[in-house]
Parts: structure tokens; C-alpha cells; sequence
């Protein structure tokens, strides 16, 4: 049975972490879920004890936090004698079961998504001083399968996240943080592209095929939510950006209303509904802001693949028109 494991210590998060893990337990039998989730609150804890297949953890890991925990999160399950071990972001919804995923790689690689918005590969690893050997695009870990062959590069990737640059980087707001210390997944491709582990094979998930990466209006593209219609939702629908729990008090006129536009049609938005309806739970954040979006909802039947469409039309053909490239706040 494969061992999935996620953390979660922000209150406005919960209801995400419970989408989750009830749509990845209700859909693939194939698993079990170890959460971590210091000081868990009563709606987790009720949760976690409805579902047989989940291990609740409420202690707080020793020094470290946030997107930080996760090669420290493997290790530990790698130490408590499981064969391999992965690891999902919070904010994702999972559609099809997604064990079945890693049969179609070879068993012992380190296995990550592919990142939203697909930057070419570069050597990245000068930027920590690391002589850069291969160059590696950057990817995106919300998933990241490991096995006992990965322990020296997670215990290198935890190392690098206690460096006093990155730590001091993280206390930034995200948009304020050098690029190279903006997150732990700038890390982890900084080091496969390092010569101590540029023999370490790795692979990626594919978006459109395994993974629906929503960073706004972009990472799900037309032509992937056209075929999406016909095919079957992606296995795993994952939130990028700014969380639809973030509010948008603090925004203005037309920037706040065209986040909300794009909060009403996200597909994780959308799918993470459905699973709420299941659960006979009502967060805020999924309901409808604008009028506009609830016309889109209705006229799409909510589904998420569709409802978004013509917002992720118009930005990839002013993407096109224009030759931008796409960047990383994932808003709208």
C-alpha cells in the first residue's frame, strides 16, 4: 500500500487539507495518508477519525515548518520502514485514484510534477554555489514520490532549507524573496542539476495527462480542458497562486473583482465543491462572488474543466499575440 503524506499548520487551511485527503481516500483504496497537522483542530480530528486509512499526527516536527517539512516528512516515513513514499500538497483535489500513476515509471526514480508554467531547463545550481552539471527545468513539488535510493538527496534537501539565507528569505513576503531562495522547490532542481547528484534519476508527472496545474487562468490550458471533457478529469487538480480562502478585502475595483471572476471558475475551486457537498461542508470560499461567475458556473454545470475555458482562452492567446511568458503569481 503506497504511504502518502501532507502537513498543514495554517487555520484558514483545514478545509483544504480535509478536500483532500477525503477525495483521495474516497477514490483510491490503494493508500494510506499520514497527516501531520500540529494542534489539529476538532473538524480535522472528527475527520481523520471517520477514515481508517488515515494516521493523524498532531505533534510539531522538530524544526521545521511550512512547505519546509517535506523531505523531512519522507524521511521519517522512509524510516519507519516503508519501501516508498509520497508526498501532495494540500490544495490539491484527487479525481482518479493516482497510485496506478507511478506504475508507468520506473520504481526506484524520484518522481515530481511538472512545473505550470514549463520554464526551459537551465543550470540553476551555480545559484547556490553548487557547480551546475545538468541542467534542469524547474519543477514543481506538490508531488514527490521518493524511495530509500532518494535518502542522501533528502537529507541534502532538508539540510538546505536550515540555510541561514533561505531562512532568512522565507520570513519575505513571497513576491519580495530572491528567486533562488523563493522556495523549496527551487532547492530540490538547484540540486539535481548539482554534481553530487546529477546521477540521481528523476521523472515528472505530466500536466494535462496526471496533473491539472491551476495558477490562475494559466497551467490548465485550453486544449487540456477541451480533451479533459471527453477523457476524464486529470487525476489531481492542484491550486497554485494566491488560496481561494485568501481574502480579497485588502484589493481594489477592478483587480478585486477579476480575482474573484477567476476564484468563482477555478477548477480547484470547482472540484474542491463537489467533494464539500459530499461532506455536507460550506466554506465560504467556494461559493460564488460575482455574478458573472455564478452565470459561468451554471452555463458550464460547474464543471471544472469548463467553466474557466474562456478565461484561460483569452490569457493564452494574449500570451500569444504578445510573446509573453508566463509568471508565478498565479492570480488571474
Amino acid at each position: 500500500m503506497l504511504r502518502v503524506c501532507s502537513y498543514e499548520d495554517r487555520p484558514a487551511a483545514m478545509d483544504s487539507l480535509i478536500f483532500m485527503g477525503e477525495s483521495l481516500c474516497r477514490i483510491d483504496k490503494d493508500v494510506s495518508l499520514h497527516l501531520t497537522v500540529p494542534d489539529a483542530p476538532p473538524a480535522v480530528r472528527a475527520w481523520a477519525e471517520r477514515r481508517p486509512e488515515v494516521i493523524l499526527t498532531t505533534s510539531r516536527p522538530e524544526g521545521v515548518s511550512g512547505w519546509d517539512v517535506k523531505a523531512w516528512l519522507l524521511l521519517q516515513e522512509l524510516n519507519a520502514g516503508n519501501g516508498e513514499a509520497l508526498w501532495l500538497d494540500d490544495d490539491i483535489i484527487v479525481t482518479r485514484p493516482i497510485s496506478p500513476i507511478l506504475k508507468e515509471f520506473p520504481p526506484d526514480i524520484l518522481l515530481v510534477a511538472e512545473e505550470w508554467d514549463r520554464v526551459d531547463a537551465a543550470g540553476v545550481a551555480h545559484l547556490w554555489e553548487v557547480p551546475p552539471v545538468r541542467p534542469v527545468a524547474p519543477i514543481n513539488s506538490c508531488f514527490v514520490r521518493a524511495t530509500e535510493s532518494q535518502r542522501p538527496l533528502l537529507e541534502r534537501w532538508l539540510q538546505a532549507t536550515q540555510d541561514a539565507r533561505y531562512r532568512k528569505a522565507q520570513s519575505l513576503p513571497f513576491d519580495k524573496r530572491p528567486w533562488r531562495l523563493s522556495s523549496d522547490q527551487v532547492l530540490l532542481t538547484a540540486l539535481l542539476g548539482s554534481e553530487e547528484f546529477c546521477r540521481t534519476p528523476f521523472n515528472r508527472i505530466r500536466m494535462g495527462k496526471h496533473i491539472a496545474q491551476c495558477a490562475g487562468s494559466s497551467g490548465y490550458a485550453p486544449g487540456d480542458r477541451l480533451r479533459d471533457l471527453f477523457r476524464g478529469l486529470p487525476p489531481m487538480i492542484h491550486c497554485i497562486g494566491r488560496k481561494p480562502w485568501t481574502p480579497t478585502s485588502d484589493l481594489q475595483g477592478a483587480h478585486r473583482f477579476m480575482l474573484d471572476f477567476a476564484t468563482d471558475v477555478s477548477p480547484y475551486v470547482l472540484a474542491a465543491r463537489k467533494v464539500a457537498g459530499d461532506l455536507n461542508m460550506t466554506p465560504a470560499w467556494i461559493e460564488a462572488r460575482t455574478a458573472p461567475g455564478s452565470l459561468f458556473r451554471g452555463l458550464a454545470f460547474r464543471h471544472p474543466a469548463l467553466a474557466g475555458l474562456p478565461f484561460a482562452t483569452l490569457h493564452t492567446l494574449h500570451t500569444k499575440i504578445f510573446g509573453l511568458k508566463p509568471h508565478g503569481t498565479g492570480e488571474i
